[in-house]
């Protein structure tokens, strides 16, 4: 009882609201251990790493560490690969080849169709004059600004050969680099 009333002072304090017995005693029954054996669990790996750095004893941590501490505990620590030509991992710039008075739908419907990239929801974005200009957006608050977009040709646009797009998309971890390269019919 004693603490959850100084919970409550806490709470008027800070202007906090619906602060109760029930709610404090379930944040001292749940949130408390779960961050104190969390911490531990960290601290105790970071022990183990130094002393396998400090004396040789066995190969350390190469990359990525997953920890499982829901009904005991159970870690396992492994290097994610990459593949030298995957699209995001790689960072190198795809070449889209389209001629100067395709549309951008036809690069959309490209980006979502082609196996290689089997992209969602494309957001594309460009620079232009040093000033960024979003192509095209399927958010709900963009798309209606940018649709129009997809009826005017790359040319239109602002787009020349060689020019640079960043196509975004929920199906990749961050934005990938197209060259646009004009091709003729």
């Amino acid at each position: 009882q004693w603490l959850c009333d100084k919970s409550e002072l806490r709470a008027k304090e800070f202007r906090i609201e619906g602060v109760n017995y029930r709610l404090t005693q379930g944040v001292i029954k749940h949130i408390i251990p779960a961050v104190a054996s969390t911490n531990a669990v960290i601290a105790a790996a970071c022990a183990t790493e130094v002393f396998k750095i400090a004396t040789s004893c066995a190969p350390y941590m190469d990359n990525y560490m997953v920890i499982n501490d829901s009904e005991g505990i159970y870690s396992f620590t492994y290097a994610p690969e990459k593949k030298d030509n995957c699209i995001v991992c790689s960072g190198k710039k795809e070449p889209l080849n389209f001629p100067e008075n395709a549309k951008l739908r036809e690069i959309v419907e490209y980006l979502c169709e082609d196996p290689k990239f089997s992209l969602k929801s494309p957001g594309i974005t460009t620079i232009i004059d040093g000033q960024n200009k979003t192509l095209y957006m399927k958010t709900k608050a963009l798309e209606q600004l940018t649709k129009p977009n997809l009826d005017l040709t790359l040319g239109e646009l602002g787009l020349s050969d060689g020019h640079e797009i960043y196509v975004g998309d929920p199906n990749l971890s961050r934005a990938v680099v197209f060259t646009v390269n004009f091709i003729s019919e």
